[in-house]
């Protein structure tokens, strides 16, 4: 014969909530709790998030505007080792940490060539906080230069005397 196995507990319940909690034990009662404030808090939660990206890109976009270039000059007889090569490299590494807070994106080192008149220069770029990094000789045979912005200096000029002297 079959037994009718009765959902509600002795006491009374609300039946679905009890055929929802034994298999998933408290889980279940957790859920049941917790899901009518989820539709109040996901908004909440989504927003914090969209923020949080927006802050981070305008974090980048303002990094990126603001490099500083400096000028890597060999000597003719430069020909780095294998260890100068790896320090140098340790010490690139290191820049993104030296930038402080400015996300991965605004924070990386560029390394560029130009040729100009015949001359094979190169550059390294990088964010304007982690300068002091970028500025250290990593070889022993290679001048650093660091390249200033000039533009926004205007020169001094004195009127003409009038008159004798």
């Amino acid at each position: 014969m079959s037994e009718r196995k009765n959902l509600t507990p002795a006491g009374g319940g609300t039946g679905m909530l009890d055929v929802i909690h034994p298999p998933l034990g408290d889980l279940g009662l957790v859920l049941s709790l917790v899901t009518p404030y989820a539709g109040g808090v996901a908004p909440v939660v989504m927003a914090s998030w969209l923020g949080r990206k927006v802050h981070r890109a305008r974090r980048a976009r303002a990094a990126l505007a603001d490099r500083v270039t400096v000028e890597l000059i060999p000597t003719s007889t430069f020909d780095p080792s294998e260890a100068e090569v790896a320090r140098w490299a340790r010490q690139l590494g290191r820049v993104h940490h030296a930038a402080g807070g400015v996300p991965a994106r605004g924070s990386a080192v560029r390394l560029r060539y130009t040729a100009e008149t015949g001359k094979m220069r190169c550059y390294l770029e990088g964010a304007r906080t982690a300068q002091a990094v970028l500025t250290m000789p990593g070889f022993a045979e290679v001048e650093v230069r660091a390249q200033e912005d000039r533009t926004g200096i205007q020169p001094v000029r004195f009127p003409a005397p009038e008159g004798p002297a």
